[in-house]
C-alpha cells in the first residue's frame, strides 16, 4: 500500500498580525495540526496482504507569509521544515465487508526553523504519533478499469514535544481524529489516477496568556485533498503530476471563544515521479504552493522510500 503523512509545524500566524485577534488578548490562536499535504499520490490507494515499511523524508521552504487577505505580511518572514517519518504497515489476510483489515503507524522527528518579523524560534523533536485501522479494498491484480479504496481512521495522539510557553513546538498537546479515504483508478494499462480525502478535528490544548494564566486553545477543524494522475512510461517508473489543497473549516478558539478571520487556506501543483528497483520502491515529489491565506506559502518537498516484508 502507499501512505505518508506531512508534518509542518508552525507558529501561530495570528502572533505576527496581533491586531487581527478580537476573541483575546491573551493568547494567539493556536496553528493547525500537521496533516498529510500531497505526500500519499500515485497508486496510494492499493495494497495488498503483508508487512511494508516506508521511510519518508519531507521538507519545506516559505519566504513569506499570507494574511486574511492573501497578501504578504510585512518584513522578513522565513520558515524552513524538515522531517523523518518511520511508516510501518500490516495489511492483515482477515476480510471485512469485502475489505482486508490493516493498520498503520506513523512516528515523526521534525525540525522547524521560523525567523519572523514579530517572533521567531527554532525546534527540534518528536512529532505527534498517528495510529490508524483501516479497511483496505483492492483486487489482487490490478488491471485496467479497476479501483482500489482504502478507508482510514487515524488517531493522533499528543506524544511530541510541547511546552505550552514556547512559541514553536514539534508536537500539537491535544489529540486530533482524522479519517481519511484513499482511492486509486487505472484507467488504462498506463494511465491511473489517485486522490485522498482527509477530514481533521483537534481537541483542546493547554496554552498559557500573557499574564502566565493556564487557558485553552483549539485548533479549527481542517480538509484536504490530495489528488494526481501519473503515467507508466516502463514497467518500473511512472511520472506525473500532483498537487493538494487544504481549507480551514472553522475558526480556532481561545479560552473558548472563536477567533475570527483566521481560517487558514492553501493549494499546490507540482511534478511526481515512482520508480521500483526489485523490492523496491522510490517516490519523489516537489509542489509549489499559492493562493494561501493566514499561512507561510513557499514549496514542499518529499522522498518516499518503501521496503515490503
Amino acid at each position: 500500500m502507499r501512505d505518508g503523512y506531512l508534518y509542518r509545524s508552525m507558529v501561530s500566524l495570528a502572533a505576527l498580525m496581533l491586531g487581527a485577534s478580537k476573541a483575546s488578548a491573551a493568547q494567539a490562536p493556536p496553528p493547525l495540526p500537521p496533516l498529510d499535504l500531497g505526500q500519499t499520490n500515485i497508486l496510494d490507494g492499493e495494497g495488498q496482504p503483508g508487512a511494508l515499511l516506508e521511510i519518508i523524508s519531507a521538507g519545506s521552504i516559505a519566504d513569506h507569509i499570507a494574511d486574511d487577505h492573501g497578501d504578504h505580511a510585512p518584513g522578513l518572514n522565513r520558515q524552513r521544515i524538515a522531517s523523518l517519518i518511520i511508516h510501518p504497515i500490516l495489511v492483515s489476510d482477515t476480510v471485512v465487508a469485502g475489505a482486508h483489515l490493516g493498520i498503520e503507524l506513523l512516528v515523526p522527528l521534525a525540525r522547524t526553523d521560523n525567523d519572523f518579523a514579530i517572533r521567531g524560534g527554532q525546534r527540534t523533536g518528536f512529532g505527534d504519533m498517528t495510529i490508524a485501522p483501516f479497511l483496505q479494498w483492492a483486487p489482487a491484480h490490478p488491471h485496467a478499469g479497476s479501483l482500489s479504496a482504502r478507508f482510514g481512521f487515524q488517531f493522533i495522539a499528543p506524544t511530541g514535544d510541547y511546552d505550552a510557553h514556547r512559541m514553536v513546538n514539534t508536537g500539537q498537546g491535544a489529540w486530533q481524529l482524522s479519517p481519511y479515504l484513499a482511492m486509486s483508478w487505472r484507467a488504462t494499462d498506463r494511465i491511473e489516477i489517485s486522490e485522498r480525502t482527509i477530514y481533521s478535528r483537534s481537541g483542546s490544548a493547554d496554552a498559557r496568556a500573557l499574564d502566565d494564566a493556564p487557558i485553552q486553545v483549539r485548533a479549527g477543524q481542517m480538509m484536504a485533498l490530495n489528488l494526481s494522475a501519473s503515467y507508466s512510461l516502463t514497467d518500473s517508473f511512472r511520472a506525473g503530476l500532483g498537487g493538494y489543497a487544504l481549507w480551514q473549516l472553522t475558526e480556532p478558539r481561545v479560552a473558548g471563544a472563536s477567533v475570527p478571520d483566521q481560517r487558514e487556506r492553501v493549494y499546490a501543483l507540482g511534478p511526481l515521479t515512482r520508480w521500483q528497483t526489485g523490492r523496491l520502491t522510490l517516490l519523489a515529489a516537489v509542489y509549489g504552493e499559492f493562493g494561501a491565506r493566514n499561512r507561510p506559502e513557499g514549496v514542499s518537498m518529499n522522498l518516499r522510500l518503501q521496503h515490503p516484508f
